[in-house]
């Protein structure tokens, strides 16, 4: 009887073991995959529009005397060369965890076509238009949010001038001109 569950027991395992490796392979797949996936984003031109959209956020660049404002930009330049690398290794696991094998061949499919191609490269152009645009709606939003949040903790009258003052300041810093 003992030898019968031993048996049974180095069956099972036996069979285990071939799920245990098709289950590495798909893992190791859906991340060589998501690796692709990610690549394909154009991770050199995601920083560079990333890094054209954040100096659309600091206006106060434009007050700096001509070397601390180039020194500021040739900063977040380097930062932006260290950052995406790096950030880009590790989304790969984040995407490799989240989708399945099917949509990760899926989406690499789609990103190598011309269209998928057409879409990275046209999102990356549209970025610094859609900082602005996000900034010229901000204000008003801020606005309403403080507007809310005033009426949850009864402001005062001067504390409710206060935080609108502060948002005419960041609309005032939105709508600065950029390089």
């Amino acid at each position: 009887m003992l030898r019968l569950i031993t048996g049974l027991c180095a069956a099972l395992a036996l069979l285990g073991a071939p799920l245990a490796a098709q289950a590495r392979d798909e893992a190791t797949e859906r991340l060589d995959l998501a690796h692709r996936f990610v690549a394909l984003m154009q991770a050199e031109d995601m920083g560079e529009a990333l890094g054209q959209s954040l100096g659309g956020l600091f206006p106060s660049i434009e007050e700096l005397p001509p070397a601390e404002a180039r020194a500021v930009e040739e900063t977040m330049s380097e930062m932006m060369q260290d950052y995406m690398p790096a950030l880009f290794k590790a989304m790969a696991p984040v995407y490799a965890d989240i989708f399945t094998l099917e949509e990760l061949r899926a989406l690499v499919a789609f990103y190598e076509s011309d269209v998928g191609r057409s879409m990275v490269r046209k999102s990356y152009e549209a970025m610094p238009r859609i900082t602005a645009v996000s900034q010229d709606v901000l204000p008003a939003v801020l606005s309403r949010a403080m507007d809310r949040l005033c009426d949850r903790l009864e402001c005062s009258a001067q504390q409710r001038q206060a935080m609108k003052a502060e948002v005419q300041g960041l609309k005032g810093q939105a709508t600065a001109p950029t390089k």
